[in-house]
């Protein structure tokens, strides 16, 4: 009997689970997220010599925040802020110079979110879009004249004006939850554009690509 009992108990939260999810993934139902993200670049690395100026690359963190609303109880559209950590590197150069070049994106984006599973306790999520991306550059030149009495000059730190281009993104987010409150984790791929003015600011090369990966918490209202 304790044992029947204690089944139907299982089966009613987990009917109450499911309904609670699809309740709150339905039409027109709006949600935040904020999360952090990790993200990866080519570019060159922490004392590595270069003819040209290179962007830097490597890890960095970073964080994002998102809104959306459903459009469909499969679809939602959404727009998504982020904030890419700094990537640094000294780049010792020709005739005594040392550029320290320093670099971080800031995106905005529209996306897609398909839900395949809106009722269920954890889904799959593929996410794709478009992105407008700030690139923020800051640079300090070092010189090296080791037969003069002063022979190490480090100059400025300048910033340089924000160069902005676009980028498609892809990639998939799981949910997990059913409640209002959600953990949300997933990868991001990143194409972005480089133009004339981006390639003026790195003659040495800059990256096309961005690889990332992020947790966030996501709040149905």
């Amino acid at each position: 009997m304790r044992a029947g009992a204690g089944w139907l108990a299982a089966a009613v939260l987990t009917v109450a689970g499911v309904t609670g999810a699809a309740a709150q993934e339905r039409q027109g139902a709006v949600y935040v997220l904020a999360g952090v993200t990790v993200g990866h670049q080519d570019g060159a690395a922490d004392g590595e010599s270069q003819i040209y100026i290179t962007a830097p690359g490597g890890t960095a963190a970073g964080w994002m925040l998102a809104g959306g609303v459903f459009a469909a109880r499969h679809v939602s559209i959404e727009g998504e802020w982020t904030l890419s950590g700094m990537m640094t590197a000294r780049e010792p150069a020709r005739y005594g110079l040392t550029y320290v070049e320093e670099r971080r994106d800031r995106t905005l984006g529209a996306f897609v979110r398909f839900h395949t599973r809106p009722a269920g306790s954890v889904d799959i999520e593929p996410v794709a879009g478009v992105a407008a991306v700030a690139h923020d550059r800051w640079s300090t030149t070092e010189t090296s004249r080791p037969w003069l009495p002063d022979g190490h000059d480090v100059g400025p730190r300048v910033r340089y004006d924000t160069v902005t281009g676009a980028a498609i993104v892809g990639g998939v987010d799981v949910r997990i939850g059913t409640g209002r409150v959600a953990v949300v984790p997933g990868f991001r791929v990143r194409a972005a554009a480089r133009g004339e003015d981006l390639m003026a600011y790195y003659p040495g090369g800059f990256p096309r690509w961005t690889v990332g990966a992020g947790v966030s918490a996501r709040v149905m209202f």
